[in-house]
């Protein structure tokens, strides 16, 4: 709980005038200057849309009349149904792109999560374009052309936006586009919140600092200015963008700072009071007119989990054929290389805490399990997960396999027998389940795979906490696109072996 004080300095009425005026000038150009950037790069994708699509009509058209006439000649084949289509679509394109908040040159998507909403938004503006047409009865136009369009507008949005991120990182840090943000509460949430807007570089967000009527507050993420009373010397002295409110829980302080920040041209964001609650999945609901909050372990169920089923079968068996020279040169590698089996069996726990073997390319001598308790004492890793760099049990051809992660193919086993899915937690050790609290026990809510979040954002460079996190998050946030992001991403973490020891 965030000690409160609740007094605020007076200032005659003239001054505030005078001060807010000032403040309101100052974020006007700011964001005048973020209107600007957000319309320069909207106009740059409408009209490289434009011309692919002019330019697929033009090529169309040639390949079945041949020469054309100028092309503001009226008899110019097909001209008025391609304009009515084009107008459609950039419309539809438009609204589909407000709603899903790709407008506004920051977002707080990851470049893939923004080039999936993209590609939707196009997808779903055509779809929408060809039913307003086909309502119309004007429907006389290549359906090659319409496919093609759909393909190579999303490979020329992705790399705008791509684009658009890369200048966005660049500047992120010493230009007007950066949003000064200033956080009430520096607690757990407040400090967890600036960690992720200076991880996160490319929402060119900037931490001004905290304010916290806690004097004895440790905070390294940024300074703390002063208590929440001396937020109007705090606007004054510092430009701030946007205020986040980490302290709802101490409503009346909370109200009456929206009432007097509501004078200032600023955006005002609060962390709701239900943050510890909201971290497990949820779904609002009425019982008559009595709101209601569900709590649901994971969207991990009925036709999406058969579906996610049915996805890893024949993925898994697909790999397992393709890879299959390399899956016999690997076992014949490791026969040449050191004594012991080539498949390595290791007893794992799975779904609500069911054992199975889980099989893996040995990578290491054949006694590393009877080392393990000599060099527990040397362990890298926080947490009850044991991790050391170096590892002296760790074969020569071994370190390349664990690099690579090719020693986690033969898994794909464990897949076609409904052990293991491609994508999911990690499977766990019995010895560390034994130290599992409630928290960590929700790891097991769901089948665990051979990649996951884990391993696409750090893999064993990540600390134990952030591990069981992410974890956490996919369990609660699972959908299929987010499997198939995941599987894309482990293909260049892989290759760059980073993280893997």
């Amino acid at each position: 709980m965030v000690k409160c004080d609740m007094s605020f300095p007076y200032i005659s009425e003239t001054q505030f005038l005078v001060q807010t005026s000032r403040l309101n000038a100052r974020l006007g150009k700011r964001k005048s200057l973020l209107y600007l950037w957000t319309a320069l790069f909207l106009t740059i994708e409408y009209i490289s849309i434009s011309i692919l699509y002019f330019l697929l009509y033009v090529y169309r058209i040639r390949e079945e009349f041949g020469e054309l006439p100028s092309i503001f000649d009226k008899s110019f084949p097909r001209l008025h149904q391609y304009l009515i289509f084009y107008g459609f679509f950039m419309l539809f394109y438009f609204f589909l792109l407000y709603r899903g908040k790709l407008v506004s040159v920051r977002t707080n998507l990851t470049t893939i999560d923004e080039c999936f909403r993209v590609s939707g938004a196009i997808g779903g503006a055509i779809l929408l374009t060809i039913g307003a047409t086909f309502l119309l009865n004007m429907d006389d136009y290549s359906r090659l052309v319409v496919l093609l369009f759909l393909v190579l507008s999303i490979l020329v949005v992705s790399a705008i936006r791509a684009v658009k991120r890369l200048l966005l990182f660049a500047v992120a840090g010493r230009s007007a586009v950066t949003v000064n943000t200033l956080i009430i509460g520096a607690g757990q949430v407040g400090q967890s919140l600036a960690d992720e807007l200076i991880r996160n570089k490319s929402l060119a967000y900037h931490v001004v600092g905290f304010l916290d009527d806690d004097p004895g507050r440790q905070v390294k993420q940024a300074p703390v200015l002063g208590k929440i009373g001396d937020i109007f010397r705090v606007l004054k002295e510092h430009a701030v963008d946007e205020i986040i409110i980490t302290i709802p829980s101490e409503r009346q302080l909370v109200n009456q700072l929206i009432t007097e920040l509501r004078k200032f041209n600023l955006n005002i964001t609060i962390i709701p009071d239900m943050f510890n609650l909201m971290t497990s999945t949820v779904k609002i609901g009425h019982i008559h007119a009595l709101p209601i909050v569900t709590l649901v372990k994971t969207p991990m169920r009925g036709p999406g989990l058969v579906l996610k089923r049915l996805f890893d079968l024949v993925a898994a068996a697909l790999l397992v054929i393709i890879l299959s020279p390399l899956l016999l040169l690997v076992g014949l590698l490791i026969k040449l290389d050191s004594k012991g089996p080539v498949i390595y069996r290791q007893q794992r726990v799975g779904k609500n805490g069911k054992l199975f073997h889980m099989y893996k390319f040995r990578s290491m001598r054949q006694d590393a399990d009877q080392m393990l308790d000599k060099l527990w004492e040397k362990n890298e890793a926080d947490g009850i997960a044991f991790k050391i760099h170096d590892d002296p049990r760790v074969t020569r051809l071994g370190r390349i396999l664990r690099k690579y992660s090719i020693d986690e193919l033969p898994q794909l086993l464990n897949v076609l027998k409904g052990e293991m899915s491609l994508v999911g937690p990690r499977p766990p050790l019995p010895v560390e389940v034994e130290q599992y609290g409630a928290w960590e026990w929700r790891r097991l809510e769901v089948t665990p795979g051979i990649t996951g979040l884990w391993q696409v954002s750090g893999r064993s460079d990540l600390s134990f906490k952030q591990w069981i996190n992410l974890d956490i998050y996919y369990i609660e946030n699972w959908s299929l696109l987010l499997d198939f992001k995941i599987l894309l991403k482990t293909i260049p973490a892989v290759i760059r072996g980073e993280g893997a020891y």
